[in-house]
């Protein structure tokens, strides 16, 4: 028998994060925003889930963080669920070497995440009109996003990983609740 509980609590605690991070994202870093950009705080809640809990569960936040984002900042609706869910997925096949402490890989995953989340948005933002200057948009936006966002990310990275190990706790003492 599938006991509901740690599956709502589960639920609940990543919706509460997907809004916590969608705030930070829309209300809170652009204030803050260095040269023109400001940390993508998406790529880092996708690509954590994605590599910590797997492909689907990285799949599934994804497109909920992609479709706030199409609803409240997009010009084009779906655009960026497409591509945090293709983020959530990439980073869900690197689950099998995760390491929850050791920061390199996630680092990584997360940088190269903006880098292809700002290689997607020009491909279908600016070269329909016909804006085909990469190099500018690569150095301007593109690095300089993805240096702020692994930068952040050292900061919001930690309860994330927090809340997942918290989540997986429960989740086994009540497997044990019921086993007994």
């Amino acid at each position: 028998m599938v006991e509901f509980k740690p599956i709502l609590k589960t639920i609940f605690s990543y919706g509460v994060l997907i809004f916590l991070y969608f705030i930070l994202q829309t209300a809170f870093f652009p204030r803050f925003s260095l040269a023109g950009v400001s940390p993508n705080i998406m790529i880092i809640l996708v690509s954590t889930i994605g590599f910590a809990k797997g492909a689907n569960p990285g799949m599934t936040v994804g497109v909920i963080c992609g479709l706030l984002l199409d609803i409240f900042a997009s010009g084009y609706f779906g655009m960026y669920a497409l591509i945090l869910v293709v983020i959530g997925f990439l980073n869900g096949s690197f689950r099998q070497v995760f390491f929850g402490d050791d920061m390199k890989l996630p680092l990584l995953l997360i940088g190269s995440s903006d880098l292809l989340y700002g290689a997607m948005v020009y491909i279908f933002t600016y070269v329909p009109r016909g804006k085909l200057d990469i190099t500018y948009y690569f150095m301007n936006v593109m690095m300089p996003e993805a240096v702020y966002t692994i930068l952040v990310a050292m900061l919001l990275y930690f309860p994330i990983i927090r809340l997942d190990e918290w989540l997986k706790k429960n989740e086994k003492r009540n497997t044990v609740k019921i086993k007994g």
